[in-house]
């Protein structure tokens, strides 16, 4: 049983589904505000809302994901381990490629990185593959 790895994916799986909390409501009116403003200019306004409302959903559906995969890895699937560490690296090269976009390290999207690393130590270092699986 991988419990520790079990715990790091539902903790990086509920943060994810949390985040989507002020992302989605308070992060789409604040781009709608902008709009409003004319600090965003078509077309670029449309697709910004587009963009915001996917990377929403996303955010969303990718918490769930790790919810349903933490089950799995606690039981050392090695095909749940691979999707975790698929998650993994997309959450940590969106945070360094935030970091770099604002060039600053500790940005307030540095936590997608925190994340990123903390799912990837669950489904490596804290992993056990379940020598039973087909």
């Amino acid at each position: 049983m991988n419990k520790i790895a079990y715990y790091l994916v539902l903790f990086v799986g509920t943060v994810t589904c949390l985040q989507f909390i002020p992302h989605a409501f308070m992060g789409f009116p604040a781009v709608l505000d902008h709009i409003a403003k004319g600090e965003i200019q078509e077309p670029a306004a449309l697709g910004m809302q587009m963009i915001w409302l996917y990377s929403s959903t996303m955010m969303l559906l990718s918490g769930f994901w790790m919810l349903f995969l933490a089950k799995p890895i606690k039981h050392g699937s090695n095909n749940a381990r691979l999707q975790g560490m698929l998650l993994s690296f997309g959450l940590i090269l969106f945070g360094l490629a935030s970091s770099y976009i604002a060039k600053e390290v500790f940005n307030h999207l540095f936590f997608f990185t925190v994340e990123g690393i903390l799912l990837l130590l669950a489904t490596t270092v804290f992993f056990k593959i379940h020598k039973h699986e087909q």
